[in-house]
């Protein structure tokens, strides 16, 4: 029963439709490594993989059934595993399940409105969710003094994603020499998390493997200056992000000095530090962009701010139910524990109608996160019309921001905003078609956002150059019919031409 609570705090906060923010993105490729002729062709998609455990496993389950359903399949796995997670955290701390379920509303609204990077967990079908699940895992059983399982465990996040779950593995190993002073552990345990990370690890390098130190730079500063700052950089981080960040370790602090200490809360509080620790040389790192900018944007690809983004609300989360657990406390603080009681109760219900905004039940409208710059009716409608009226190998131009044409047609697209590659190499080609499609002046800045903005000649130049035979644009761009471009589908928003260039 406590499981399932979790996991459906979990869910009220993910069930958003399909396809989310980065289902378009990671799902697509898991089908499209299984299957090689659904999208073929695809620049995105046939470009080298960075996840490949997760692409293993979610692939089969993406090409047996359609996309929507494997995402709720996944979402559900994901969830659970996430749920028993965090309830593993909880149980080495919180004594009563009453506790543990306060714990975990408190850690669902403190993932959603305190990170500093803008990471989230409990979302979409992805890899990170599950890794993120074994680093929950990895801190109950570091709360319990149990490292060499610890160790295991974020070797085996690290294989399903290389960041979450190294950067686990770093901070296990900063806490043991920070706080525990003591790195000895069991040879067996040691080598069999080493050799587990390197499954999510090994493919990772091997991208930049080789590759010319001037490609890399080049891709290192796309990635981390253009594509993802909101992630990497602290200098663009949305405004206020940072203070509420801070602002949650405050609080635990805080919290924590009224408590009495226990070894267990010990322990996972010097989980959530090393992760602080990670997280303040990100800023370090950060300040020496102005003196040597290549090494610091080699350095904060890496995302230094995502660990800290986990578990810090995991801290606070744990913090806040062990306070309000303690009536004397309360009384002290407060005047008041039953007051201060009703009042979080009161707050979290608030929270969790607010959440169930969003959630897709039968006869509600609302437009999946992927989907969010686009007019969701209409371009349902002509992704529809081309997944039925077009050839399987077709190819086509889309709008910068169509995220999930890919997901609702199975056609290949020459380039969006959202799906960047890995490889260094194929980064810096999914620039230059960005450029080459909707840029006028050759720049990354002040793009069109629709390819067909700048002319018909246009489109006939890129369809030439990226072997594109369709294009996707918006419906009230006029003038594109003529000589090897002929509009052969339109609705109130968007049209679809075929190409003869």
């Amino acid at each position: 029963m406590e499981l399932l609570v979790v996991f459906l705090l979990f869910a009220a906060a993910g069930a958003w439709p399909t396809p989310d923010v980065n289902e378009a993105h990671y799902l697509t490729r898991a089908r499209h490594d299984y299957d090689r002729s659904w999208a073929a062709n695809d620049f995105f998609l046939d470009s080298p993989e960075a996840h490949g455990l997760f692409t293993l496993v979610i692939g089969p389950v993406a090409a047996a059934v359609p996309l929507p359903q494997a995402a709720w399949i996944g979402r559900v796995a994901g969830w659970l595993a996430l749920a028993l997670g965090f309830v593993h955290a909880a149980r080495a701390t919180l004594g009563s399940m009453e506790s543990r379920l306060l714990a975990a509303a408190v850690f669902s609204l403190a993932l959603r409105h305190t990170t500093a990077a803008g990471e989230w967990m409990i979302g979409g079908c992805e890899a990170k969710v599950f890794a993120w699940a074994g680093v929950l895992w990895a801190a109950g059983e570091i709360a319990r003094d149990r490292w060499a399982a610890a160790w295991v465990t974020l070797g085996a996040a690290t294989a399903v994603h290389p960041l979450v779950g190294g950067w686990g593995m770093i901070a296990l190993v900063i806490e043991r020499l920070a706080f525990e002073r003591r790195l000895w552990m069991p040879v067996v345990p040691l080598v069999i998390g080493i050799a587990l990370a390197m499954i999510g690890l090994w493919p990772a390098m091997m991208l930049s493997f080789g590759v010319d130190p001037a490609v890399r730079a080049a891709a290192t500063r796309i990635y981390v200056t253009e594509r993802l700052p909101h992630h990497l950089l602290p200098r663009t981080f949305a405004a206020g992000m940072i203070a509420r960040h801070l602002l949650a370790v405050f609080v635990s602090w805080l919290i924590a000095k009224h408590l009495p200490e226990t070894a267990a809360r010990r322990r996972l509080h010097g989980f959530a530090l090393a992760a602080l620790a990670i997280s303040l040389a990100g800023y370090a790192i950060a300040f020496t962009e102005a003196v040597n900018a290549d090494l610091a944007y080699g350095l904060l690809k890496f995302y230094w701010f995502r660990l800290s983004d986990g578990l810090a609300p995991l801290a606070l989360a744990i913090g806040a139910a062990t306070i309000l657990a303690e009536a004397r406390v309360l009384e002290k603080l407060f005047g008041s524990a039953a007051a201060v009681r009703w009042a979080v109760l009161l707050l979290l219900a608030i929270d969790l109608g607010n959440e169930s905004r969003h959630w897709p039940l039968p006869g509600r409208e609302v437009v999946p996160r992927a989907d969010k710059f686009m007019q969701a009716d209409a371009w349902r409608e002509i992704c529809g019309w081309v997944a039925g009226n077009t050839p399987a190998d077709a190819c086509f131009i889309v709008p910068r921001r169509a995220g999930s044409f890919v997901w609702r047609t199975g056609r290949a697209e020459v380039v969006n905003w959202k799906n960047i590659p890995q490889a260094p190499q194929s980064i810096i080609d999914w620039r230059q078609r960005l450029v080459d499609c909707f840029s006028s002046g050759g720049g990354i800045k002040g793009m069109e956002t629709d390819a067909a903005t700048l002319g018909r000649e246009h489109l006939l130049t890129v369809a030439k150059k990226y072997a594109a035979d369709h294009a996707l644009v918006a419906a009230d761009i006029l003038g594109l019919d003529g000589p090897g471009v002929e509009r052969v589908h339109a609705n109130d928003h968007y049209a679809v031409y075929r190409i003869t260039p």
